[in-house]
């Protein structure tokens, strides 16, 4: 009976474990959308371009985005800003990347160090500098990755389309890939 009982935990908690980290990867991908319809609300809002700036997690912190408020091209004080768990980081590097099929559109390439920004109609853009105009981009992907502890990792996405809608994606590794 307790071996019984032991193989079925010992089956389950892996399970188990894989639930909680897709779920702590979700909410995470959940935030940046959220980050990002913010910073669009505002720039319609205020007819005025606003960036989203992203950093990578270093050792000392983890990766958080923010929301530029006062287009100096930093976070401060004043900007809204949302941290990750330290599991997750923002990387572009997927081991199947979303494809213009799959998005309705072809995405941009962005430079990540410049931010991600809203002009005042709501649509994606991005600057050359903090005082330079907002240029329209064609849509961007942003992918998360989730550092598992026993070493694999977990895939999410955040598109944005050229027209500004948001969407999140999950990638399940299961079968041939997929993102859904």
């Amino acid at each position: 009976m307790l071996a019984i009982i032991g193989v079925v935990v010992g089956v389950a908690i892996p399970n188990l474990t894989r639930s909680i980290d897709n779920a702590k990867l979700k909410a995470a991908t959940e935030q940046l959308a959220a980050v990002y319809q913010d910073a669009r609300l505002r720039a319609t809002q205020t007819n005025t371009p606003y960036q989203v700036l992203l950093s990578s997690a270093t050792t000392a912190a983890s990766s958080q985005v923010c929301v530029d408020l006062n287009g100096d091209g930093a976070c401060g004080a004043g900007d809204p800003a949302t941290a990750f768990p330290a599991q997750v980081s923002l990387s572009n590097v997927v081991p199947v990347a979303l494809n213009a099929t799959q998005l309705g559109f072809t995405p941009a390439t962005i430079d990540q160090t410049l931010g991600i920004a809203w002009n005042g109609f709501g649509m994606p853009c991005q600057r050359s500098s903090s005082a330079a105009p907002c240029a329209t981009v064609a849509g961007w992907v942003q992918y998360l990755q989730f550092q598992r502890s026993g070493g694999d990792v977990l895939y999410a996405a955040v598109a944005v389309s050229p027209t500004g809608r948001v969407k999140t994606w999950m990638y399940d590794p299961s079968g041939n890939g997929k993102w859904f």
